[in-house]
């Protein structure tokens, strides 16, 4: 056990001469090709490293132009989007206009026609009564049940015709 404490000149000699061998036939055959290796990964890291940062430097100005690119469709998106609002609130009110001229219209015929089939009416109700006795009676009486209901239908489409237009107008 002494013996490994304490040093003895010939085994350091032998020791110490074939370290140095070992070194000089390392870097003889391996030092030069792994430094070699070495030095080409570095060249290999470096020249990644340099396309990577230009790839990065494309994508941001790639991402760039697609922002600029997205805001101006944003933009004529909501352009169009609002031209499309006024282009339908035109429409909306000429066909609002247009119901209205027509529900005018509908009304001022429906009330020639009341008039018209009340003065028909009531000429044949003179003539009718002019000439039958009982049984004519009675008929006049129906019919002028069925004119009242008549009367009623119409004016019950013309209320519902104006309470449209007065929807329309607000």
């Amino acid at each position: 056990m002494e013996a490994l404490i304490r040093p003895e000149f010939g085994l350091m000699f032998w020791t110490i001469l074939i370290f140095v061998l070992l070194v000089m036939i390392l870097s003889k055959t391996a030092w030069k090709p792994l430094m070699k290796a070495v030095e080409e990964r570095e060249h290999a890291i470096r020249r990644d490293r340099e396309s990577a940062e230009k790839a990065r430097a494309e994508a941001e100005k790639i991402k760039a132009e697609l922002e600029q690119s997205m805001a101006s469709f944003k933009a004529g998106v909501e352009r169009r989007l609002a031209e499309a609002g006024e282009e339908g609130n035109r429409e909306r009110l000429l066909v609002i206009e247009d119901a209205r001229k027509s529900a005018a219209l509908l009304i001022e015929s429906a009330r020639k026609e009341l008039e018209t089939s009340r003065n028909d009416l009531a000429r044949e109700l003179k003539e009718k009564v002019a000439e039958i006795a009982f049984m004519a009676a009675e008929k006049v009486l129906l019919k002028t049940i069925d004119q009242k209901a008549n009367t009623e239908l119409v004016g019950r489409f013309l209320k519902e015709l104006e309470s449209k237009d007065a929807k329309y107008k607000l």
